[in-house]
């Protein structure tokens, strides 16, 4: 059974670090990468109390923040997806999702 296109492999990440210089270092590995686009920042904001023992006015607050990114990868290679599968891999400081899809291509 013979396909009248050709086959379109595409990789889709969505990457999330709380460091941003993890996320830029990840822009610059991959230079293959047809487009990326930085997502909104999550910032999750927290109060502790200093004293367990009823002093309610001395307080910590704390703040962690959230850097996201989404890259597309769109190849008629594998050999291109799966390197950038691998690359991914190696990132210690970056959580990555990501969607690996195919299309038959006109």
């Amino acid at each position: 059974m013979r396909f009248s296109g050709n086959l379109v492999y595409i990789c889709e990440v969505w990457s999330s670090s709380a460091n941003i210089k993890s996320l830029k270092l990840l822009v610059f590995l991959l230079p293959f990468f047809q487009r990326y686009q930085r997502l909104s920042m999550n910032i999750k904001r927290f109060t502790l109390l200093k004293s367990p023992l009823g002093n309610n006015r001395s307080k910590d607050q704390f703040e962690k923040r959230e850097y996201r990114v989404y890259f597309y990868l769109e190849s008629s290679k594998p050999s291109n997806v799966l390197a950038c599968v691998h690359i991914l891999t190696f990132l210690n400081e970056v959580k990555c999702k990501v969607k690996v899809s195919n299309k038959l291509s006109d």
